[in-house]
């Protein structure tokens, strides 16, 4: 089991939530068909070492991990069951700082209910989304001086829901439009694991008590709107966005950000 949950987790990553499905085209799937695609965006970070609060300050070597967003990315299935049922299934995928590589973290399932169909023409299509996600990373430092070595390393553990409203105006069978208001609620559980060995002059290391600092279950609110515009080009579908997003940090003093994101989405119908 601990094999298993270990391909889940990233050392050294930072913990972003990224969902460019959300500002993908509303209205454009037929039933059976199925839409493929990727995306790289600044992703909004969950939580960071300064948000566990056991500390006077974040070591020099950690405020990397201490962010408001961070490069990630998805790779999104969306299978459009019914003429009013779309389902669908994401990867994400983050950056660690070093070395700079995707790395999985996470996943997520959801679904999107069609309201209101494109015409013959175009014009405007509505539909309410709705997603489940879970992430997971852990982040480590090793410090040594003096025959003391400590490692510190810090684990987060995050589950939650997002509901985006998507309305695309397809100006033409070419271009597309996207806005896309969005809540999402997040839990999250954070925990610092602190190791210290002292080596003496003789060789001898002595390993010192573990000590464990952490923030319970603790929510996570946000809400925005993203905004895309969807190119057409042959069977490749390329989608510029940017998402404006009033988000909390966890913890009882946590500081509300406004984050900008903005992010790009390659994609392709088949």
């Amino acid at each position: 089991m601990r094999r298993f949950a270990a391909l889940w987790l990233c050392a050294g990553c930072a913990l972003p939530v990224v969902s460019a499905g959300t500002f993908l085209p509303a209205g454009d799937l037929q039933p059976g068909e199925f839409h493929a695609s990727a995306s790289l965006e600044a992703g909004r970070v969950l939580a960071g070492p300064s948000d566990v609060h056991d500390l006077p300050a974040t070591p020099p070597d950690a405020r990397s991990f201490d962010v408001s967003t961070w490069i990630a990315s998805d790779l999104s299935l969306r299978w459009q069951q019914s003429r009013r049922l779309t389902l669908e299934g994401q990867l994400k995928f983050t950056n660690p700082v070093v070395p700079f590589e995707p790395a999985l973290v996470g996943g997520a399932v959801g679904a999107r209910l069609r309201l209101k169909e494109h015409s013959a023409g175009g014009d405007l299509a509505l539909e309410l989304g709705a997603r489940a996600v879970g992430v997971g990373v852990q982040q480590s430092i090793t410090r040594s001086a003096d025959g003391r070595t400590q490692v510190d390393q810090w684990s987060y553990r995050s589950f939650g829901f997002e509901v985006p409203l998507i309305a695309s105006y397809r100006v033409n069978p070419l271009f597309a439009v996207t806005a896309s208001p969005f809540l999402r609620a997040y839990w999250i559980r954070a925990w610092h694991d602190q190791r210290e060995t002292v080596t003496a002059t003789d060789g001898t290391v002595t390993a010192l008590p573990q000590t464990q600092a952490a923030l319970q279950w603790s929510p996570v609110l946000s809400g925005g709107v993203g905004v895309s515009a969807a190119f057409d080009l042959g069977p490749v579908q390329i989608a510029p966005n940017v998402a404006l997003e009033l988000a909390t940090r966890p913890g009882p003093q946590a500081v509300t950000q406004v984050l900008f994101e903005p992010g790009v989405a390659v994609g392709t119908k088949f």
